[in-house]
């Protein structure tokens, strides 16, 4: 089933930070898009969770050395 999640990510030092983020991400079983904005240090992903989950993706995005949280910020990314 599909499903969002809003993320908070820590960590990105340059503007290219986020297109590596959603390349990498993309490459995941299960994902479908990915939107990571810079300025907001937030991202949003939409995925199958019968194939992957929430904390897989933020283990994902902080094995590439970024410190990502689940937000509660409905307004981060749009």
């Amino acid at each position: 089933m599909k499903e969002v999640v809003l993320l908070d990510i820590k960590g990105m030092h340059c503007p290219n930070c986020p297109a590596k983020v959603e390349r990498s991400v993309l490459k995941m079983e299960g994902i479908k898009q990915v939107k990571v904005d810079y300025d907001t240090e937030s991202g949003s992903v939409i995925f199958d969770n019968n194939l992957t989950g929430v904390q897989q993706i933020i283990n994902r995005i902080g094995q590439m050395g970024f410190d990502a949280t689940e937000s509660h910020n409905k307004n981060l990314v749009e």
